[in-house]
């Protein structure tokens, strides 16, 4: 007679229950895209996708956590049940705080871009105020009958006002 266990931590994910079962120290095999199978063939023990996750369904009391030609060596099916159920809640647990590192990674640099643009729409702008300032002195200047002169002085503009006056 078989029977479907159900756990507390719904198995959904596959590769992290594969990983989980890795962990345990179970073989196992995929003979399907719905089915895992664990143990040899003559204990007819398995995980089966149904309703959304995976179900242990078993044939017994016990569930072969490791065989070989000459050692088979059984467990209580709710020792293995939850042997497996924590190694998936830590493996949950370590791809969620990866997947939150990556994100605050990927925020850190959105940040970073941000102020950059930040920077440079900033230095835009004070570069055209100085211009705007130099083009109206020398406005004023030529104005008022001076000749205007434009120096770079480290990385400074330098403007010089001459006007010849004649006595």
């Amino acid at each position: 007679m078989s029977a479907i266990v159900k756990t507390i931590t719904p198995f959904i994910n596959k590769e992290m229950l594969l990983q989980a079962l890795e962990c345990v120290g179970c073989a196992y095999k995929l003979p399907d895209n719905q089915t895992i199978s664990l143990g040899n063939n003559y204990r007819s023990q398995k995980f089966v996708w149904n309703k959304g996750r995976y179900f242990l369904q078993h044939a017994g009391n016990y569930q072969l956590v490791e065989w070989g030609t000459y050692t088979k060596k059984y467990k209580p099916v709710s020792s293995f049940l939850q042997s497996v159920e924590k190694e998936y809640n830590r493996i949950y647990s370590e791809k969620l705080a990866e997947l939150e590192r990556i994100r605050l990674e990927e925020i850190a640099e959105q940040e970073r871009i941000r102020l950059e643009e930040e920077m440079k729409r900033i230095e835009q702008e004070r570069l055209a105020y100085i211009e705007k300032q130099k083009q109206t002195i020398i406005q004023k200047a030529r104005e008022q009958g001076y000749s205007v002169q434009e120096k770079k002085v480290k990385n400074k503009v330098k403007l010089i006002l001459r006007r010849n006056t004649y006595s």
